[in-house]
C-alpha cells in the first residue's frame, strides 16, 4: 500500500494522474467499487480534488460567469458616464441661460474703443460707469448732479439705475453749439460672463471710449 501512495505522489507531481482518473474506477475492471489503490489515492489527494474536479469540469461555465460579470460592470459604468454627461449639459444650459448673449457691434460708432473684463459689485449706473471709465466715483456724482449723465441718450434720473446688456452710458464732456457736437465718454454694457465664484460680484465686458466726439442728435434722445 505505500508503495502505490508513493506511486500515486508521483503521478501526481508528473501530471500524469489527474482528479478524473482518481474518480473513475479502476482500469481494466468491470466492477463498479473503488480498488483499494484508488480509494487510498483519494484519501492522500483530500479536498484538493474535489476542487480539481470542479474546476476541471467546468471551465466554460466560469469563462461565462467571468464574462457576465465584465458585462454588468462596462454596463454600470457606461451608465454613470451618461448620467454624468447629462447633468453637465444641463448645468451647462443653466448658466447660460441666466444672462443675456453678447450685444452686436454697431457699425456706426468709430472703433478707438476698449473692451474689458470687468468685475463690478451690481449693474447699477454708477458703478457701471466707473469702472467702464476708470474714474473715481465723486465724478460720477459730480456729473450726476451736473446733469450730464445719460442713459440711452436720456437723462439720468437716479444714479443708481439698474442697466442691462446693450445700454449705452454717457457722460458729457462739453457741448459745441458750433458744430452741433458733443464731447463725452461713453461706455457699453457688452456682456454679463458670470458671477463671482463667492456669487456676491459680477463680471462683465465693457467697452468703453475715453473721447468720442458725435452730432447732437445721436446724443440727446429727449
Amino acid at each position: 500500500m505505500q508503495s502505490l501512495s508513493v506511486q500515486a505522489l508521483a503521478l501526481r507531481q508528473l501530471g500524469r494522474l489527474n482528479s478524473l482518473q482518481l474518480l473513475t474506477p479502476c482500469h481494466g475492471s468491470g466492477l463498479s467499487m473503488w480498488c483499494p489503490r484508488m480509494l487510498h489515492a483519494r484519501q492522500l489527494w483530500g479536498s484538493a480534488t474535489s476542487q480539481t474536479h470542479r474546476t476541471a469540469m467546468g471551465p466554460k461555465s466560469w469563462d461565462a460567469r467571468q464574462s457576465w460579470t465584465l458585462h454588468q460592470i462596462r454596463l454600470k459604468s457606461t451608465r454613470k458616464k451618461g448620467k454624468q454627461k447629462a447633468v453637465h449639459q444641463e448645468e451647462t444650459e443653466e448658466e447660460t441661460s441666466d444672462y443675456e448673449d453678447e450685444f452686436p457691434d454697431d457699425p456706426g460708432l468709430p472703433n478707438n474703443y476698449k473692451d474689458n473684463e470687468k468685475v463690478v459689485q451690481s449693474l447699477r449706473f454708477d458703478l457701471v460707469l466707473k469702472s467702464g471709465l476708470d474714474i473715481a466715483r465723486h465724478s460720477v456724482e459730480d456729473s450726476f448732479y451736473s446733469l450730464k449723465l445719460r442713459l440711452n441718450g436720456q437723462k439720468l434720473s437716479k444714479k443708481g439705475k439698474l442697466v442691462k446688456v446693450g445700454d449705452t452710458l454717457d457722460q458729457i464732456l462739453s457741448d459745441d453749439k458750433e458744430r452741433d457736437t458733443i464731447l463725452l465718454k461713453r461706455v457699453i454694457l457688452k456682456k454679463v460672463v458670470s458671477e463671482t465664484k463667492d456669487g456676491e460680484k459680477l463680471k462683465v465686458i465693457l467697452r468703453s471710449w475715453k473721447s468720442l466726439q458725435l452730432p447732437r442728435k445721436d446724443v440727446y434722445k429727449d
